[in-house]
């Protein structure tokens, strides 16, 4: 998930929560962020919220290969336990969420003045999208629409404040909810505290 370059193919689902749908919403997360931990989920996500306008969860996704997501996906298919879990709390959260988004698009190495994939001790993240995407640097990606956007992430809301252009999206990162890869949490343990993957290795110990 922290490599040091993009991933070659990016899944960013989208998942806008109706006005006073917030704590619902929030309550059906945290109960599938700890069963992700129980139940072992196949692979790490991340979930991040937009701090302006409506209030939007976005889920990151990264994959090597289109042979490494379709492993992925079959994994997700034999947990039968896992499945019953997302497919029932999936349900549960369309009562607050508008229409979900679900895209994956590929990194064009080509497009991108600046490759810095700067995940790692990051809290916040600035997409750009369109010809701004090219114009102001960053990796850039290309969805199947071929409509192309760019990512950057920052340890600092300031230095994403600064960086992002006009009709960009700005975004922090829910550590509570997700599913982090290790390298994340440990290098940014207080930050990740919240998440569930936290305290099954507290128990552990």
């Amino acid at each position: 998930m922290a490599q040091a370059g993009p991933p070659q193919l990016l899944q960013v689902v989208r998942e806008p929560i109706n006005a006073g749908g917030e704590n619902a919403y929030g309550e059906i997360e945290d109960e599938i962020a700890a069963a992700c931990v129980a139940l072992k989920c196949p692979h790490p996500h991340l979930a991040l919220e937009t701090l302006t306008g409506q209030k939007e969860i976005w889920w990151f996704n990264f994959f090597a290969s289109e042979e490494e997501r379709l492993q992925v996906t079959r994994a997700y298919e034999s947990n039968r336990p896992l499945m019953e879990v997302l497919v029932r709390n999936s349900e549960r959260k369309s009562r607050y969420t508008g229409p979900v988004t679900d895209r994956v698009s590929r990194y064009r190495r080509d497009l991108g003045r600046d490759a810095r994939w700067d995940l790692l001790a990051s809290r916040y993240a600035v997409v750009t999208f369109g010809d701004a995407a090219i114009a102001t640097g960053g990796p850039v990606f290309e969805e199947p629409d071929c409509a192309h956007f760019a990512v950057r992430f920052f340890r600092a809301l300031e230095d994403a404040r600064r960086f992002a252009s006009k009709g960009a999206t700005m975004l922090g990162f829910r550590p509570a909810w997700g599913l982090p890869a290790q390298e994340l949490i440990d290098a940014d343990r207080d930050f990740w505290s919240a998440n569930p993957v936290m305290s099954q290795r507290d128990r552990r110990k």
